[in-house]
């Protein structure tokens, strides 16, 4: 099904009787758009339905925040730029316990730029630029900061920027101005008071101050932002005075005190040094220790070098001479020892014994051994021969007498040695503590030619004149434009903020809104066809709550008669769409008796049972409307009939109901039964079996029988008379039944079997986004000009007859 024939399922039902009757009377399925995705069209419905809404919650926001920042006077800012060089190193920058440091910073130093920054916008400063311009006394640094009034802000608006009169009465030169000191101003010289009532200035001023150090470089800019131009200048610029005046305050009296703690300290210095040179000589006279370092005054050391060289040869003297003695002892062959054939005494024996040997050789070759000449030869060689022999015991016999002497002396020159090693040691003992006394010496003269030089640089620099590593590259000037408030901006922000607060509310009124309003809400939360789409009347206006709407004139159709008093009008096309709907609502033959009611009071059944009973008398059927809602009955007063006699008296029983049945002058086929006297038990009434003889009695003589009930959720008769018919209309008041109410009053019908035809959507508002083809009904007629009512269609007339 189509969303138009959702809407409005009768439109093809007149048009194309050459369809199939059960496509015509039921549509294909209900609640199919509950699988539907979400559109953006659907979305804009949302928004659109509630646009009044929206733009109310714009406009007044919107509104209110234009008014208030033109209200708001504007702000101007002041600037002033301020260069803080590295500060010189303070000449008592020292690390000596008992001395006062106060190391020089520079712009790199964190520490210090953080500090500086600090006492920029310390309120001590600000209470000094307070009392240094006299703050306290001028309207304009309060005044000026004022709201203006309501016309005033609408001038500013239309006209443009002006200086208030605070802004005027503000002349303030461009000079400067002499600096209240910063001891006059401290918490020790002002009283609690005094104080107190600066608190609110200093605030004031901190709020507008900001500070903003140039990255890279030692500048620091400082903003000021007032309402007055020349007040922001001449703050901006005074701070910046006093705070370059309070550093240079600082300087001096750090200076001074730095002087004086550097004159004693050297004095120190001097006391000490001199005594400590004392200590150190009469330290080295008691240990007969030279005073003088340089090489050879140190006897004791020389002494002990020189034995040291000694005891080393000696020792490897003695290691020699025993090597070759025991190995010469070791020898089996005694002229094998190097010392034996180095010895001078034996090569000679040697050389003479081998002479006297060659020539006894020779002689023999000539004579015999007898020979005398040999035989004086062989008395030669024979003491030489036993000399030879006695020789190697008598070399061996030297070696050991070296060896021993030389171990001899080894020995004495170790225990020189040792005696002279113990007077070093003792000597060395006492040079540590020397060496000590020497090296505090050496530390507090250097500490003192620090000192001096110092002192020295510091002399030079108060006679040449201190300067201050704080001045004023740049003096703030007037400001001409103003820096704040952002009017547009807030006001565009205002804008589409309350814009999306308001689309959001939208959102949240239709999640948060559980009533029927459309023929999607009928299929998606009641799984029920839409019989007809009943728009509300455009003579309709709100009403208070409780209060009955006036009765009509005499002569003046009632209520719910006028929606079909103009057969042009969109009701009246609204009621024939139902009329068709339920002629067709049922397969083979249209419905004889038809139930009317609601799931709650105030929801126009008994005008739709009204008007539906009309229509159908208008296809020339015979039609019965039956008030059957004994409780509160208003059939009757919406015909101007009486209710002396009616169904009570039938059911009470009065068989007559020629007499009980009135006739309505205007449509003659039309007739009524109104509900008659009110009885004390309804629900017995209408479920008796006189109720349902009625029924049938009157289904012999008239073509349909609409049945006006009360509502389902409040009492039974709904329930009993739902029964007794062929089907059910539900009346569901657009926007203001809910949806739970209603399924509950269709699932109380549905469980006593009850055959529901379909819900009427009543008291619609075409002219909604839902609806988007509202102005259907009046362009069709407009096109057309018809002098009497149109009749009725060829397909309706044909469904009366046959009923």
């Amino acid at each position: 099904m189509s969303q138009d024939n959702r809407l409005l399922p009768s439109l093809p039902v007149e048009r194309g009787l050459d369809r199939p009757l059960s496509d015509l009377v039921q549509p294909k399925s209900y609640g199919a758009s509950m699988t539907e995705p979400a559109h953006l069209r659907e979305y804009l419905t949302i928004v659109l339905k509630r646009k009044w809404l929206i733009l109310s919650l714009v406009l007044v926001v919107t509104t209110l925040v234009t008014i208030q920042m033109y209200r708001t006077p504007s702000v101007f800012e002041a600037a002033a730029t301020i260069d803080i060089e590295p500060k010189r190193d303070n000449p008592l920058a020292s690390g000596k316990a008992g001395v006062i440091i106060n190391t020089g910073r520079t712009m790199t130093d964190p520490t210090y730029v953080n500090t500086q920054l600090r006492l920029l916008e310390n309120p001590a400063l600000a209470r000094q630029v307070i009392r240094t311009l006299d703050l306290e006394n001028n309207p304009a640094f309060f005044g000026g900061q004022a709201q203006g009034g309501l016309l005033s802000s609408f001038r500013r608006i239309f006209s443009g920027e002006k200086k208030t009169p605070a802004q005027q009465s503000v002349e303030l030169k461009n000079e400067s101005v002499p600096v209240v000191p910063s001891n006059e101003v401290g918490n020790d010289a002002l009283s609690p008071d005094e104080l107190a009532r600066l608190e609110p200035y200093e605030d004031t001023l901190a709020g507008g101050l900001r500070v903003e150090p140039i990255i890279g470089t030692n500048l620091v800019t400082l903003h000021y932002q007032h309402t007055s131009p020349e007040l922001a200048q001449q703050i901006v610029n005074t701070l910046a005075d006093a705070f370059i005046y309070n550093n240079f305050d600082r300087e001096q009296g750090s200076t001074a005190h730095n002087m004086e703690m550097l004159g004693n300290r050297i004095a120190e210095l001097q006391q000490a040094i001199r005594k400590e040179q004392e200590q150190i000589v009469n330290y080295a006279i008691a240990n007969n220790i030279p005073v003088d370092e340089k090489p050879g005054n140190n006897l004791p050391a020389v002494r002990l070098a020189t034995l040291s060289n000694q005891l080393l040869e000696a020792e490897n003297n003695r290691k020699n001479l025993e090597a070759l003695y025991l190995a010469a002892l070791k020898e089996p062959d005694s002229n094998s020892v190097p010392e034996m054939q180095d010895n001078k005494r034996m090569q000679e024996l040697r050389n003479k014994l081998d002479d006297l040997k060659q020539k006894r050789e020779e002689m023999l070759v000539t004579y015999t051994p007898e020979w005398p000449a040999v035989k004086r030869l062989d008395a030669q060689i024979e003491p030489l021969e036993a000399l030879l022999k006695k020789a190697p015991s008598e070399v061996l016999a030297a070696m050991r007498s070296r060896y021993e002497s030389a171990k001899a002396k080894e020995e004495s020159l170790r225990r020189s040695y040792n005696q002279q090693m113990g007077v070093t040691t003792e000597q060395n003992r006492s040079n540590i503590q020397l060496t000590v006394y020497k090296q505090e010496l050496a530390t507090n003269q250097q500490e003192y030619d620090t000192l001096r030089q110092r002192q020295r640089d510091l002399e030079n620099s108060l006679t040449g004149g201190q300067q201050n590593n704080i001045t004023v590259t740049n003096r703030a000037r007037v400001p001409h434009e103003p820096v704040g408030p952002a009017r547009t901006r807030t006001i565009i922000l205002a804008f589409f903020l309350s814009l999306g607060i308001g689309i959001g509310l939208a959102f949240l009124l239709d999640y948060l809104d559980d009533t029927l309003k459309s023929v999607d809400d009928v299929d998606r939360y009641l799984h029920l066809p839409s019989l007809a789409l009943i728009p509300a009347s455009r003579a309709e206006r709100p009403r208070l709550i409780g209060k009955r709407p006036p009765l009509p004139a005499e002569g003046e159709p009632s209520t719910a008669l006028a929606l079909t008093s103009d057969v042009r009008s969109a009701s009246a096309e609204a009621y024939r769409h139902l009329r068709t709907s339920l002629l067709l609502s049922s397969a083979g033959q249209p419905p004889k008796t038809i139930l009317v009611t609601s799931s709650q009071p105030s929801e126009g059944k008994t005008t739709t049972a009204v008007n539906t009973a009309i229509m159908l008398a208008q296809t020339g059927a015979q039609v019965l409307i039956v008030d059957c809602d004994l409780r509160r009955p208003r059939v009757h007063t919406n015909f101007g009939i009486s209710n002396a006699r009616g169904l009570t008296n039938y059911l009470s029983g009065e068989r007559d109901l020629d007499t009980l049945v009135q006739t309505y002058e205007k449509l003659p086929n039309l007739k009524i039964m109104s509900s008659g006297p009110i009885p004390p038990n309804p629900a017995e009434l209408l479920g008796s079996t006189e109720m349902r003889r009625l029924l049938d009695a009157l289904s012999e003589r008239f073509t349909h029988i609409v049945i006006d009930s009360p509502p389902a959720i409040s009492f039974t008769d709904a329930s009993i008379l739902s029964t007794l018919v062929d089907g059910v209309m539900l009346v569901v008041h657009s926007g203001r039944s809910s949806r739970a109410i209603v399924r509950r009053a269709k699932q109380q019908l549905v469980d006593v079997g009850a055959n529901i035809f379909g819900v009427v959507l009543n008291n619609v508002r075409l002219d909604a986004p839902d609806y988007y083809y509202s102005g259907y009904y009046s362009s069709y007629y407009a096109q057309q000009d018809y002098d009497e009512e149109p009749e009725a269609s060829a397909s309706e007339s044909a469904v009366g007859r046959s009923g």
